[in-house]
């Protein structure tokens, strides 16, 4: 008997150790330890940001979490953004850690993290060379000190020589992020819109021809919400916005 609860001891021990959350993706694709996201091009609304959801796998502890910028090459993150627990950081060191350090973000059993946090890289380079971003996110205890289980590490990629093709860009502009009404369109090709708010609720969704669109926001509470344009061919186009 003795040896039996020994064994069950060592098995719940080791159940514990392990981090207990799941990354994703705004398609729902999860990533895996050591992924490469790789993309052609670089800034904000052309489909460059790493949208993400961190889901805590513990049906009954909160567990706390940090977002690690590890290491970069060809780059120094001047123009790398984090955006974690509904804060944005910009032209950030290596070694940072976001939410900053001793500080986590609690996240309750079984939730998910709010919509519309991503990694982003501003920096052109040279049209030549491969920009790397390595990070990781990491699981603590509520001390923020003292780890749990493994890093979930991956690397964010600028790859110049992967080029913009017409397919990869959505040919549409949003004329005002602050919104009181309405939310302005000028849209160069057919394209479906999803609206999602900061728990990564669908709150509006809708599809447009070419031409100026003026979309009814005024059913939405002030907030901000994330905006998701997708054109025929699949590309991507993600944008925050402010309603007052």
């Amino acid at each position: 008997m003795k040896l039996k609860l020994l064994f069950l001891f060592l098995i719940g021990s080791v159940g514990i150790a392990n981090a207990q959350f799941t990354v994703t993706n705004d398609m729902g694709d999860i990533l895996q330890n050591g992924d490469v996201l790789e993309y052609g091009t670089y800034g904000y609304n052309v489909g460059a940001d790493y949208i993400f959801f961190v889901t805590n796998d513990n049906p009954t502890e909160t567990i706390y979490s940090r977002l690690e910028f590890v290491e970069a090459i060809n780059a120094d993150g001047s123009m790398f953004e984090i955006c974690y627990a509904g804060q944005c950081y910009t032209d950030i060191p290596i070694g940072f850690t976001a939410p900053p350090a001793p500080n986590v973000l609690p996240i309750a059993p079984g939730e998910s993290t709010q919509g519309g946090d991503h990694i982003l890289n501003g920096d052109p380079g040279d049209g030549f060379y491969i920009i790397d971003y390595i990070c990781a996110f990491h699981q603590y205890e509520a001390d923020g000190v003292t780890e749990i289980g493994t890093p979930l590490t991956f690397t964010y990629r600028y790859n110049p020589t992967l080029g913009v093709s017409e397919n990869s860009v959505v040919k549409l502009k949003v004329l005002s992020t602050v919104i009181s009404n309405e939310m302005v369109l000028d849209v160069n090709e057919p394209v479906s819109m999803l609206v999602y708010d900061l728990r990564g609720r669908i709150v509006k969704q809708g599809r447009f021809e070419t031409g100026r669109q003026e979309v009814n926001m005024s059913d939405l509470s002030a907030q901000v919400y994330i905006v998701q344009f997708k054109n025929e061919n699949g590309a991507l186009q993600t944008t925050k916005i402010v309603v007052q």
